[in-house]
């Protein structure tokens, strides 16, 4: 039956006293930050405020205690602890941070979003896919961890600075918080750092890569060839350790190409055990804000030191000035020369690449913010422009409204008035026909005995048309008529 795996990898570097002591010592971590080693199956929190981390995120994706306020930021935008991303996750944000430094930029995690997405599935952990594959802020990074996600650290302790505290337990990211916010990215910096060129190489490659973004300084770490680290902030800010020049075969005559360095990978020199507790127990202290062990040397004087420098001095040498360091016959005074002059050179040309990016910068962002104030002064022409056509189509309305009231108020006068009038009219239409009617009837009163009495003298007209007759008188009787007083209407002669 096969034996339980107990320990992953990595666990020979934190799994004793003793390798926990030199693991402290290498990566910088204070007093006050408290380390215990924790295989996968054991990685859970003890007391509130413990952290688990990954320990290939300190190995190779330089993290350092207390914990970068970029990378806290990063897990707390997206509500995720350090157990639930991918190694590579940790090297891109530890390697925006060597950017910050390097270039003096301030690249923040909305400038991570704009340059790739965060995407998993159901059996992996979080990871960082580029947007553009042109456009992205580290490179050269390995395709697989494996054996590598097995041995985790509890950290308790100081291991956050204040106010920049990270979760510590699992959380889901929302869909919204992916998206690229445009108005809170610094398009300018990013574009200095696409257009950077920084070389670096790996252990296993060997052809440069020029690649736009930072990956890793590659070499050894705690005596593993097979792995790579950043500059540790703490313990290896200006020191480039893990970087091999290659020398260049004396007498070749070949000339190198002027200002170009070529990086191999190191070979490992074996340290005698006395060395090796030498080393380990030499004293550390700070100086410049970085800790910097007392038997660090930059003037080495050994046959080593002197073949880097000689190697860096042919690359910027010219004809003339190597003529004349050959005429010196102390070789080591010569050698220590070349070497603080190379060194001089390096350093006046970082303090250059500096300021160039520094002026870059700035005139992008003077750029930047030149056409925003006349993009803001041409939106405040058209917020005056459209208020005012908002006052003028109020007023509009306004006097609309007025006009409309006027009319209204007019309408109603007349309304009033047409049923006066008509009220009038009909008044005046019933008093003439009642005075028609008396008038009428007036008339029809006089002309009443008229007519009887015309009628009568009819019937007699008729009488008068029989055979006469002694018994008929020829004309009625005034008072037999029905009315005496009325005129008759016919005149004698007719009757």
């Amino acid at each position: 039956m096969a034996k339980k795996k107990t320990q992953g990898k990595l666990a020979k570097y934190v799994n004793t006293p003793e390798a926990m002591a030199i693991f402290r010592r290498h990566y910088g971590v204070l007093d006050d930050v408290y380390l215990e080693y924790k295989f996968w199956e054991n990685a859970i929190l003890g007391e509130p405020g413990d952290l688990i981390i990954p320990l290939v995120a300190i190995i190779e994706g330089g993290v350092h205690f207390p914990m970068d306020p970029l990378l806290a930021n990063f897990l707390n935008y997206f509500n995720l602890s350090p157990t639930q991303i991918s190694p590579n996750v940790f090297r891109i944000v530890m390697g925006m941070v060597e950017l910050n430094r390097r270039l003096g930029l301030n690249l923040t995690v909305y400038d991570i979003i704009v340059s790739y997405t965060l995407r998993t599935s159901q059996s992996e952990a979080y990871s960082l896919r580029p947007r553009d594959i042109y456009n992205t802020l580290v490179n050269s990074l390995p395709d697989t961890n494996k054996d590598m996600t097995d041995d985790y650290l509890l950290v308790r302790g100081v291991w956050h600075h204040p106010n920049y505290w990270c979760s510590t337990g699992d959380g889901r990211p929302a869909e919204e918080w992916k998206k690229p916010q445009s108005h809170l990215t610094n398009l300018a910096a990013l574009q200095i750092v696409y257009d950077s060129k920084l070389r670096t190489k790996r252990p296993h490659e060997r052809k440069l890569r020029t690649k736009p973004l930072l990956f890793m300084i590659s070499g050894t770490c705690l005596g593993s060839t097979s792995s790579a680290s950043f500059l540790h902030p703490a313990s290896k800010r200006r020191r480039l350790d893990p970087l091999r020049l290659e020398t260049f075969a004396k007498g070749n005559g070949r000339a190198p190409l002027r200002g170009r360095l070529l990086v191999r990978s190191p070979h490992l020199i074996r340290e005698t055990p006395e060395q090796k507790a030498l080393r380990a127990g030499a004293p550390s202290y700070e100086m410049f804000g970085d800790l910097v062990r007392s038997d660090v040397t930059v003037l080495k004087t050994g046959g080593a030191g002197s073949n880097t420098t000689s190697a860096l001095s042919e690359v910027a040498r010219l004809p003339a000035d190597m003529a004349v360091w050959k005429q010196s016959t102390n070789q080591e005074v010569i050698d220590n020369l070349r070497r603080g002059l190379m060194m001089g050179s390096l350093e006046l040309e970082d303090r250059y690449q500096t300021q160039v990016a520094h002026l870059e910068n700035s005139l992008k962002v003077a750029t930047r913010s030149f056409d925003l104030k006349k993009e803001i002064e041409r939106y405040k022409e058209q917020v005056r422009v459209a208020v005012l056509k908002r006052d003028e189509a109020v007023l509009q309305r306004e006097e609309s409204k007025e006009s409309l009231r006027a009319a209204l108020e007019a309408n109603s006068q007349a309304e009033e008035r047409i049923k006066a009038l008509e009220a009038e009219v009909a008044e005046k239409e019933k008093a003439a026909f009642a005075w028609g009617r008396v008038e009428a009837e007036t008339i029809m009163m006089n002309q009443l005995p008229d007519i009887y009495n015309e009628a009568f003298l009819v019937g007699w007209k008729a009488l008068f048309a029989w055979p006469e007759t002694e018994e008929i008188p020829l004309q009625p009787f005034r008072e037999s008529l029905p009315y005496p007083d009325a005129p008759i209407g016919v005149s004698e002669e007719e009757v």
